[in-house]
């Protein structure tokens, strides 16, 4: 309270354990605004916003406690200016350093002017330095060593975060320019825009199996049948119940045994080959061509969750062409907006219509947030 109750105060003076101890809150502070921000909004722009603007309110704080500090260890006032200047001699120095093609010292001197820094707010006051009894040691190293370690902690678990999404976001580039090279191979072209909330697509194939309309038309209405059980639907029903998903998605119930790979965000069941990817970074207006590419589009339509209100979700429906065996697969794209602001994903690859009809159902019947 001291910190912001002197923020204006640049004439007095401040001993040590009042400058680092400051900085050790004002760390965990940043260290909580990220780990709230990205682990429990998953927002970004909070996560960058934040931050900010609390740097804008400490920023005269920190400049009068840094003065302050070095007011105490008896400098005169001409070289406190020399110091409060020395970021800019400091950015001459780098710019020397590039300029003579010797840019790797560059990292040397700022550990130099660094520590030089360290220095000069770590010497003891000139005046009078307060006397701290065992107890009052104790206590303050106890508190200041709890402080540090949840900083850490916080710093390392919106570390792994970020970490998850990136290789999410890598992994899925990835696969989207793979997938453009099989296109090319095949000579596949497709486009797909989106316009007043309607998606139209354009597509022209040589391979028998696809559409050979040529012309842009929009994705035809199309509301799903039920197909009679064909042989891989029967085998799917008879394997045992399990439960899929994370905390950031939601879970749904599948069956047969499932495995995910973390990096990409899929699931896989390789006793029937199917293939189910989840994500919460949806673009909102559709296919995402950026990830897998439909081989064929036959149509689109719409369904309910039966456990989440006032959401409807889009379905597209066509074929994916298995880039391993050349196989033709059935293939459903599903996206809806939650109340919470995520956009829900989810790509699904099975080896027959009727099958990949039933996991559908069962996920909109079976999905629950958290």
């Amino acid at each position: 309270m001291r910190y912001w109750r002197e923020a204006f105060d640049f004439h007095s003076g401040a001993y040590r354990l009042d400058f680092w101890w400051v900085q050790i809150v004002n760390t965990f502070i940043f260290a909580s605004i990220l780990f709230v921000s990205i682990n429990f909004f998953n927002s970004w722009p909070l996560a960058t916003k934040l931050p900010g603007t609390f740097s804008i309110l400490i920023t005269i704080p920190n400049l009068s406690l840094f003065i302050r500090r070095l007011r105490d260890t008896g400098f005169p006032v001409q070289t406190i200016m020399f110091v409060l200047m020395s970021p800019s001699l400091l950015g001459v120095s780098f710019g020397i350093l590039v300029s003579i093609r010797l840019v790797i010292l560059a990292p040397i001197a700022f550990l130099i002017y660094f520590g030089w820094i360290i220095y000069l707010v770590s010497r003891r006051s000139a005046y009078w330095t307060p006397t701290l009894s065992k107890k009052q040691k104790s206590f303050y190293a106890a508190v200041i060593s709890v402080v540090m370690i949840l900083t850490v902690c916080f710093q390392v678990t919106a570390l792994k975060h970020v970490t998850h999404e990136f290789r999410a976001a890598a992994q899925k580039y990835i696969q989207g320019q793979h997938q453009v090279n099989e296109n090319r191979g095949t000579s596949v072209s497709s486009s797909y825009s989106v316009k007043n909330g309607s998606m139209s697509s354009s597509a022209q194939e040589t391979d028998d199996n696809l559409s050979d309309d040529s012309s842009g038309s929009s994705i035809p209405e199309k509301e799903v049948t039920e197909l009679p059980d064909d042989s891989e639907t029967t085998a799917y029903k008879g394997l045992t119940e399990d439960t899929i998903g994370d905390a950031e998605f939601g879970f749904f119930k599948v069956h047969g045994i499932w495995e995910q790979d973390a990096a990409s965000l899929q699931w896989l069941q390789s006793q029937q080959n199917i293939m189910i990817l989840t994500s919460t970074q949806g673009q909102g207006f559709g296919v995402d061509v950026a990830s897998f590419s439909f081989k064929k589009i036959t149509g689109q339509s719409y369904l309910s969750l039966d456990h989440v209100d006032n959401v409807q979700v889009s379905r597209i429906d066509g074929t994916y062409q298995d880039t391993t065996s050349d196989s033709i697969k059935a293939m459903t794209y599903l996206e809806w907006h939650m109340p919470d602001g995520h956009i829900r994903v989810v790509y699904l690859i099975a080896p027959s219509r009727a099958l990949l009809n039933l996991i559908v159902k069962t996920l909109s019947e079976s999905f629950r947030v958290g």
